[in-house]
């Protein structure tokens, strides 16, 4: 016996399958391109974590001198 349900030809929507393959294939689409660009430039993700290093580095910067002795 067949796990094939007897009314699967009143149940297959062609269009709702063409649909959703549609669907998917865009979606991997705009994954693709969103990995291309993020490929292309990675440099950008390292100066902004050099950037934010700084950044922290100089917010700090009073209690650095305080430390090492050459602040208040």
């Amino acid at each position: 016996m067949s796990d094939i349900p007897a009314d699967y030809r009143e149940r297959l929507d062609l269009r709702e399958q063409i649909a959703r393959i549609d669907r998917e294939l865009a979606d991997i689409h705009k994954l693709r391109s969103e990995t291309k660009k993020y490929n292309r430039d990675p440099w950008i993700l390292t100066l902004a974590a050099i950037i934010a290093a700084f950044a922290t580095l100089f917010a700090r910067l009073p209690e650095l001198l305080t430390v090492l002795g050459v602040g208040r």
